[in-house]
C-alpha cells in the first residue's frame, strides 16, 4: 500500500504582508531622509495594495462560490488543487497596484512622475486597471472552482 504525500499549505500565508511591511519601512526611511515630499499615503501604498487585493480576492471568491453553488441541486462544486491559475493572481495584483497608484495620484494632484503614462492618474487608466484586476480574479476563480460535469484542460 503506497501513501500519497501532499504538500501541506498553511492556512494563512503572511509572506505578502511581510514583504509589504518591509517595503513600507524602506519607503518610510526614504521619506524621512531624502524624499520628504512623498505623502504618507504613498509610503503605505504597498500595504494598501496587499490589503485591497486580498479584499478583492475574498469578495470575488464569495461571489463566484455563490453562483457556482447556486446551480442545479444535484451538481457538486469541485475545488482544484493546482498551481497553474496563480499567474492570474499575480496579474490581478499588478493591475491593482496600477489602480491604487493612479487613484492616489489623482487624489494627490499633478506632480512628477517616473512611470510616464502608467502613472498618469487619468480616469480611463484607473477604470481599466480596476476592471482588469477584477477580470483576473474571475479568471483565477473560474480555474479553481469547477461546477457539475464541467472539466478543465488538466483533467
Amino acid at each position: 500500500m503506497t501513501e500519497r504525500r501532499h504538500k501541506v499549505r498553511p492556512q494563512i500565508q503572511v509572506l505578502g504582508f511581510y514583504v509589504a511591511g518591509f517595503l513600507c519601512l524602506v519607503l518610510a526611511v526614504l521619506k524621512l531622509t531624502i524624499a520628504g515630499h512623498w505623502s504618507w499615503w504613498r509610503v503605505l501604498l504597498p500595504l494598501s495594495v496587499v490589503l485591497g487585493h486580498n479584499a478583492l480576492y475574498i469578495t470575488v471568491g464569495f461571489v463566484w462560490l455563490f453562483f457556482a453553488d447556486d446551480g442545479a441541486a444535484g451538481e457538486e462544486v469541485t475545488i482544484r488543487q493546482d498551481d497553474r491559475p496563480y499567474r492570474y493572481q499575480l496579474a490581478a495584483m499588478l493591475c491593482f497596484l496600477i489602480f491604487a497608484d493612479n487613484l492616489l495620484g489623482r487624489i494627490e494632484g499633478p506632480g512628477e512622475t517616473m512611470w510616464l503614462w502608467l502613472r498618469s492618474g487619468r480616469w480611463e487608466l484607473i477604470f481599466v486597471s480596476g476592471v482588469l484586476s477584477v477580470v483576473c480574479q474571475l479568471l483565477f476563480w473560474s480555474g479553481i472552482v469547477l461546477t457539475g460535469n464541467r472539466r478543465t484542460r488538466g483533467e
